[in-house]
């Protein structure tokens, strides 16, 4: 899940992820996902945790984004709760909006990947246009003295 993020309101943390076992009566593992650069080879890659949460009503399921918060040990391993079902598994909507959030992700992935490389394109593309118009200016000026 890209585009997941930690918030703090207070004391305490609150995650968005992607629910990846129900199995356990009460209790559902969470799949957090972040993009950090890699050490070594500096590309962006893509990280998870699972953090078990406890789901008193067992109201989340396999597929469902969650927002879950921090709070006390409530056993050995589990140390966060389910605040709200952010979207359900079969509401996703159209395919169009998975491909625009893809793209989106995309763009954000290559973004971090090569820093400087936007604003190296963006002036290749102003020095490439404004040559190509003055090409086509000389271009309408010449058809113009041919005319007359």
């Amino acid at each position: 899940m890209t585009g997941a993020g930690t918030q703090v309101q207070g004391k305490r943390k609150t995650k968005v992820g992607r629910v990846v076992s129900d199995r356990m009566d009460k209790t559902i593992v969470v799949s957090v996902e972040r993009l950090a650069r890699h050490p070594l080879y500096k590309r962006v890659i893509r990280l998870s945790t699972k953090f078990k949460a406890h789901d008193e009503a067992n109201e989340a399921h396999i597929g469902d984004t969650v927002l879950i918060e921090e709070s006390r040990p409530l056993s050995a391993t589990k140390r966060w709760r389910l605040v709200e079902v952010v979207q359900r598994a079969g509401e996703h909507g159209s395919p169009a909006d998975i491909v625009a959030d893809e793209e989106a992700t995309s763009e954000a992935i290559h973004g971090a990947a090569h820093p400087g490389r936007r604003a190296a394109e963006a002036d290749d593309a102003d020095e490439a246009g404004g040559s190509a118009e003055s090409d086509a200016t000389a271009a309408d000026v010449s058809a113009e003295e041919v005319e007359a």
